[in-house]
């Protein structure tokens, strides 16, 4: 869970550890603030998993705006939809599920989400708002505890097709000596916290989230600029996935299921990255993302996910609540 990513960095840097630390770097700000201080004072670097600045597809949205072909950017608005198995999995039965023990979904789900709009633009959010609650997944009593003892068929949240039938999440899962992975799943679905029917756990982290935010900045070709930014979490919805448009004067991008659009006044710019979905380790952006934290470290330089980059994408989500 997230909570455990402080203490363990913490004791890390104290050591003159560089450490490349996993995201949310922590649930709350006095604790990120804490581990500046620290990695500081120890003269070390702390790098953050954000594999989103380094995805060729992202990448490409950037050098898109950059370009300045949108003219004066006028809002974006983004919205991601985490899909039927990973709600279920993670934020419904799992460890992410209560936010107490974990911390906010936004937080958890979305932080390098804002940080991916921060990077994008370069700027700095200057108002934060927020709205969301638990709408979908709510107790109820008349469902079966687990879904093994469920009659419905077809359930898109169904424990028995996701671990048992599709054989997908269970990378997690603890094979003992002496038994079986099927065994393992089997014992889950009877009596585990996995097995449990998604309207009979205990979770009360939201499912649905919308969070306004006014960026603020210097914008290369627009100068002083200030436009408003649209972030919304989606856990109710069978969709999967990321939609972002931009808006300016000139022209609106659209980026949804690894398709990018462009259209204005001009012939409309398509670009298909669909090709890389099925491709290991982000289409490569984990492995470029590893590289740049080791070459800035041998360097003596900062990498470009760094600790303090980082800073204003967690400052949205804590706001955010």
């Amino acid at each position: 869970p997230d909570r455990l990513h402080v203490p363990l960095a913490l004791r890390s840097v104290r050591c003159g550890w560089h450490v490349l630390l996993e995201k949310p770097v922590v649930t709350c700000e006095r604790d990120y603030l804490a581990l500046m201080e620290a990695s500081a004072a120890a003269g070390v670097h702390v790098g953050v998993c954000l594999e989103m600045r380094f995805h060729p597809y992202f990448r490409r949205i950037k050098e898109i705006y950059d370009s300045g072909i949108l003219g004066q950017v006028l809002g974006i608005d983004h919205t991601e939809h985490i899909g039927p198995d990973r709600m279920a999995h993670t934020f419904v039965r799992g460890l992410w599920s209560k936010s107490e023990d974990s911390g906010p979904i936004f937080l958890s789900k979305c932080c390098h989400d804002a940080d991916f709009i921060l990077w994008l633009t370069g700027l700095e959010p200057v108002e934060v708002r927020s709205s969301g609650a638990l709408t979908k997944f709510v107790f109820d009593p008349d469902a079966p505890a687990f879904c093994v003892d469920c009659n419905r068929t077809g359930c898109p949240y169904s424990a028995v097709s996701l671990y048992r039938d599709r054989r997908e999440w269970i990378d997690g899962f603890d094979v003992p000596d002496g038994s079986s992975l099927s065994e393992v799943i089997d014992a889950e679905l009877r009596g585990g916290r996995y097995g449990r029917c998604v309207w009979h756990c205990d979770n009360n982290v939201n499912d649905m989230q919308d969070v306004d935010v006014v960026l603020s900045g210097r914008d290369a070709h627009s100068g002083n600029v200030a436009f408003p930014l649209s972030m919304h979490l989606d856990g109710t919805s069978l969709l999967e996935g990321r939609t972002t448009v931009i808006r300016g004067s000139a022209a609106t991008l659209t980026a949804d299921g690894g398709i990018i659009k462009v259209e204005g006044n001009g012939p409309v710019l398509t670009e298909d990255f669909t090709s890389l979905a099925g491709e290991p380790l982000h289409a490569g952006a984990d492995r470029a993302l590893v590289e740049d934290f080791f070459a800035a470290i041998s360097a003596g330089g900062v990498p470009s996910a760094s600790l303090e980059s980082a800073y204003q994408a967690h400052r949205i989500c804590w706001l955010a609540g």
